[in-house]
């Protein structure tokens, strides 16, 4: 019984010093991949933005049946929050493609 319980020590503690840390993927100019997609996030959702303030008009008639200014912000703020998805989830699939064309 001893020896199997000294083995499952010395075993327990070599194991960890034989593991090894996976490499942190990396994007464009060497940056972690997770602030590559918070930066994706960051002008995705601009664009998001400023194309929602753009066709507002467009988008409260359409939603409403009149102009209403008072819908602008939710608008924009749906709009962000669409374009930061669409730049997070997209830029890995973009780092692969430009590391491969």
């Amino acid at each position: 019984m001893r020896t199997i319980t000294a083995f499952c020590l010395a075993f327990s503690l070599i194991v960890p010093a034989m593991a090894q840390t996976p490499a942190e993927p990396t994007g464009p100019y060497a940056m972690p991949i997770q602030n590559w997609q918070g930066l994706s996030c960051l002008w995705g959702g601009t664009l998001g933005g400023a194309a929602v303030f753009y066709y507002s008009d467009v988008l409260t008639v359409a939603a409403t049946g009149a102009v209403n200014p008072l819908l602008l912000v939710p608008l924009i703020a749906t709009g962000f929050v669409a374009g930061c998805s669409v730049g997070y989830n997209s830029s890995p699939g973009l780092i692969w493609l430009s590391r491969h064309m």
